[in-house]
C-alpha cells in the first residue's frame, strides 16, 4: 500500500492516525482543522488561492 502524505504538513500518515480524505487530498485531521477547512460562501465550495465569491463578490 502507499503511503498516503498530508497536505497540511507533508508528513506520512500512518494507519492508526485519524486522517480525512477531502477531494481526493489526505490530511491528518489536525492539520485540516488548523487550516480552516473549506472555504464556503453562497452555498459553493471554494479552495485555497480564492479570494471573493463568484456568486455575490464578497471577500471569503
Amino acid at each position: 500500500m502507499a503511503t498516503l502524505l498530508c497536505e497540511g504538513c507533508e508528513e506520512p500518515i500512518e494507519t492508526d492516525d485519524s486522517h480525512i480524505d477531502f477531494n481526493g487530498e489526505d490530511w491528518h485531521e489536525a492539520c485540516f482543522e488548523v487550516s480552516g477547512g473549506a472555504t464556503y460562501c453562497c452555498g459553493m465550495m471554494y479552495d485555497d488561492g480564492e479570494a471573493t465569491c463568484l456568486s455575490c463578490g464578497e471577500p471569503l
